[in-house]
């Protein structure tokens, strides 16, 4: 079964290294401990050893190419393989990289589908300028932040406006007591 050579993670702050040099070259014997390639850190050039044996068949980053950590280098054959076995091992691992990119795209939509509950409808069609403190506050609260009136810059609705804004159910029971009180919702409000 052929054996990817990966990128090591040489320190705690690499994302990405640099072949140097290839110290061995196709169809070269590997043992375990070779030195088969130089690679350049973020702070240093350094050597890569092998952690498995075997036969060199492909260098897939030549000298000088720029490669993340856990990208595969190069792939080893065992004793008896035959070179047409790697490129399986290379199918196998794209659609994981491209599970990864698919996984990705649904975490970062999530949060902009479910903005618009928090912030609710938006008068004429306008956006509604809040904080995002004043947001979520809102959220906890069950407010309806079109109907709160911002005192912040250009009219924006911050943490103030929300914590005297009363929730849209409260709100409504207390306009419909002055309503039977015989005093206008207005007055209320003041």
């Amino acid at each position: 079964m052929p054996i990817n050579i990966e990128m090591p993670k040489l320190s705690d702050t690499m994302t990405e290294g640099t072949v140097v040099k290839w110290n061995k070259q196709v169809g070269d014997e590997i043992e375990i401990g070779d030195v088969i390639a130089e690679i350049e850190t973020d702070k240093a050039t350094m050597e890569m050893e092998a952690f498995d044996e075997g036969v060199l068949s492909e260098i897939r980053i030549e000298e000088g190419g720029k490669a993340e950590v856990g990208a595969v280098l190069g792939v080893l054959l065992e004793d008896g393989e035959e070179a047409g076995a790697a490129p399986a091992e290379e199918n196998q691992q794209e659609p994981t990289q491209s599970d990864t990119a698919q996984q990705e795209a649904p975490v970062q939509e999530t949060p902009a589908a479910s903005e618009p509950a928090v912030v609710a409808a938006a008068i004429g069609g306008e956006r509604i300028k809040a904080s995002p403190l004043a947001k979520k506050i809102a959220l906890a609260r069950g407010i309806d932040l079109s109907v709160v009136q911002g005192t912040g810059p250009g009219g924006r609705i911050v943490k103030a406006d929300v914590e005297l804004a009363e929730p849209a159910s409260a709100g409504q029971a207390s306009a419909d007591a002055a309503a039977g009180a015989g005093l206008s919702s207005a007055a209320t409000a003041l």
